[in-house]
């Protein structure tokens, strides 16, 4: 981070945080010194009205907490329609100052290039649902939003005229980074937006439609009161002033690059969102961090150990090597329901109780994974056609999770940490 904006977001949380009652600065000071922070923010998060989803809510607080650092991440959550996506998004938005987020429900291709200089600069952009449409179309509609993810800023030269009539040329230039999160309801992301996110996927079992309906019955039974909702949003609200702004250090980033595998040329850009993760972990639990000679924070095992628990999944499945939840609990219903026999689109989404999209995206990954054959393509209202492909091994051998993150003690040479979040 340039000197003069690090100075310029320390004078301006300074300022912030002068403003805030002593008693929340407190106590969102005494909790970044507390090892169990993390459990506290998803306990947080959940007495705003968030059921479950415990990685989903914590990989968002990161992905928030790291618009800090030179080089942020960003991320895409999927899941189908009804499944709480913007819910959860929005809910673990309200956990950041409102200096430090840009909400924008909707972005016109050219939007970014036309923010005031400078806001856009290390900020945390929160935008609403993905349009679902085609590669085509994403390219242009998404191009500036890909620039400033991979480049931190954006310059671009338009043609204007002057007062004069005289047309000449003028450059336009919007200096980042941005942490950046979106949701979407298609399991199709346009590869080259894809590619520069962590994709996360919501929870889309019964068992957290329930969790989701009971956290819903509390809400109305008020057993946290507004009072107490608007408490929780103040201290984390002066947990993220608090955070300095400082350059990470990861000691065990060498020893990463000879375990993670180099095949494919996707690890180019798989490999930072990793370092960003532990980067923002450590940003994050500063207060708990060494500072090493040169001023930097030292990213420690604890760092490292929750970035693996949140992105295990989402790389494995980026490489192929995994499969979506969603996909995995739809093809076990997929073979009560209908063996090895011929069955449509529709006929599926009836049985699985999903939309007709959401079930359409899951076919779509099987197929891509071998397990699903497309029959016959449908056509106008008559519904594809597919088929189970036989295999020789039991449905928990299939997708048994071959992740591509080596494990805690592997890196370290210690035991595995037991705490690791509950899924």
């Amino acid at each position: 981070m340039r000197q003069e904006m690090k100075e310029t977001i320390e004078r301006e949380n300074q300022i912030s945080l002068s403003e805030m009652s002593e008693d929340i600065v407190s106590e969102a000071a005494e909790l970044l010194t507390e090892p169990w922070l993390t459990e506290t923010i998803i306990a947080n998060a959940a007495n705003l009205g968030i059921a479950g989803e415990r990685k989903l809510i914590l990989t968002i607080y990161l992905v928030g907490t790291s618009r800090m650092l030179e080089k942020p991440l960003a991320a895409i959550v999927q899941g189908p329609s009804s499944s709480g996506k913007s819910h959860l998004i929005e809910k673990v938005g309200k956990l950041f100052p409102p200096e430090t987020v840009i909400h924008a429900t909707q972005m016109t291709p050219q939007a970014l290039y036309y923010m005031l200089p400078g806001e856009l600069s290390h900020r945390f952009v929160i935008a609403g649902e993905r349009s679902l449409a085609s590669d085509s179309g994403q390219v242009e509609a998404t191009r500036a939003l890909r620039e400033m993810l991979s480049a931190g800023y954006l310059s671009k030269l338009t043609p204007v005229k002057t007062a004069e009539g005289v047309m000449e040329t003028q450059r336009i230039e919007q200096r980042g980074p941005i942490a950046y999160v979106e949701s979407t309801t298609s399991s199709n992301v346009f590869d080259e937006d894809a590619n520069r996110c962590v994709m996360l996927q919501t929870d889309e079992r019964p068992e957290q439609t329930l969790k989701i309906l009971k956290s819903i019955a509390d809400n109305h039974n008020s057993r946290t009161s507004s009072d107490d909702r608007d408490r929780i949003i103040s201290v984390h609200h002066a947990i993220q002033r608090l955070l300095a702004p400082y350059e990470i250090s990861i000691p065990f980033a060498s020893q990463l690059t000879e375990m993670i595998p180099s095949d494919r040329v996707e690890m180019r850009r798989a490999f930072p969102q990793l370092l960003g993760m532990i980067q923002a972990s450590c940003l994050l639990h500063q207060k708990q961090r060494s500072i090493d000679e040169s001023g930097r924070l030292q990213a420690t095992q604890e760092d490292y150990q929750i970035a693996r628990t949140l992105l295990q999944e989402p790389m494995t499945r980026s490489f192929g090597r995994g499969y979506s939840e969603g996909a995995v609990r739809c093809y076990e219903r997929l073979q009560v329901s209908f063996g090895f026999e011929e069955f449509t689109t529709l006929e599926a989404s009836r049985k699985d109780k999903f939309s007709r999209r959401a079930v359409t995206g899951w076919l779509k990954e099987l197929e891509t994974a071998g397990m699903v054959n497309q029959v016959e393509v449908g056509r106008g209202r008559t519904p594809s056609k597919w088929q189970l492909v036989r295999q020789e091994l039991e449905a928990d051998e299939l997708f048994a999770e071959n992740s591509i993150l080596p494990s805690v003690s592997a890196v370290f040479g210690a035991n595995e940490d037991q705490a690791e979040l509950a899924a």
